[in-house]
């Protein structure tokens, strides 16, 4: 019997996602793969058919962790390597296909709740090194497509004045969400890495992490257009009437 492989990634959404090539490398050997993650992000996995999150750990099971925070942070930083070529640099998993994420029990279902023609708009992120506003984005996304032909994509309970929103219930809605938009805009985080997965050959605009964090950014895929245009002086916009709210968590 072939021996069952566990992958721990336990943090961050996005990381997970990326995980995903060398489940489906050690599954297409003909392991059972278990994902070991926070409970929130059980969801990725209702995405795929070669992996599932871990309940019981099997007795003979192989644990691969590739998590990078915090014990591997340092030396992830000082190899000078992108997060894709320094976790799959593990000798399990060094022949999978590194940038393919498939989600291969992802319908063609419309998302819930979004208009069949739109724009979408991803600003917000954690844990950026190079923390970007994403006011100046969401004020550069009214100037150029106008502000009843855009969504923002937000974090729960949160409002924007003047311009509607869009919060996914799930993993899968954000897909969804994300694959079916007409234009979508996004900064280095969760939204962009599933539109590597969603919208290959479809135009997605990439505002990514710079200086010593551009390691972290998502890697090329086709379709992906890299914009720095908001960094410089001449492009940014007053943002003074553009008000981000959070709701009550109650509301």
């Amino acid at each position: 019997m072939i021996q069952p492989k566990i992958i721990r990634y336990r943090q961050r959404l996005g990381d997970v996602l990326r995980c995903l090539p060398a489940c489906k490398y050690l599954a297409d050997q003909g392991h059972e793969v278990l994902f070991d993650c926070f409970e929130q992000y059980h969801g990725v996995f209702d995405l795929v058919s070669y992996a599932k999150p871990l309940g019981a750990t099997p007795w003979d099971a192989e644990i691969l962790d590739l998590e990078v925070w915090p014990e591997k942070y340092a030396d992830y930083r000082k190899s000078r390597k992108t997060w894709t070529d320094f976790v799959y640099s593990h000798p399990a998993i060094k022949g999978a296909d590194k940038t393919n994420i498939i989600l291969d029990r992802l319908d063609s279902e419309k998302a819930i709740g979004l208009p069949n023609k739109y724009n979408l708009i991803a600003p917000f992120g954690i844990s950026q090194g190079y923390p970007r506003n994403p006011i100046e984005l969401i004020q550069l996304a009214v100037k150029e497509l106008g502000k009843d032909n855009i969504i923002i994509l937000c974090p729960p309970n949160f409002q924007i004045q003047g311009l509607a929103v869009y919060t996914a219930p799930s993993v899968e809605q954000m897909a969804k969400a994300i694959r079916d938009a007409d234009q979508f805009w996004a900064i280095n985080s969760t939204p962009i890495i599933l539109a590597s997965a969603t919208r290959r050959g479809k135009e997605s605009r990439f505002w990514g992490q710079k200086n010593e964090w551009e390691t972290d950014n998502i890697f090329e895929f086709e379709g992906l257009y890299r914009d720095w245009e908001t960094d410089r002086k001449s492009t940014r916009l007053n943002s003074s009437h553009l008000k981000l709210s959070r709701m009550p968590s109650s509301a």
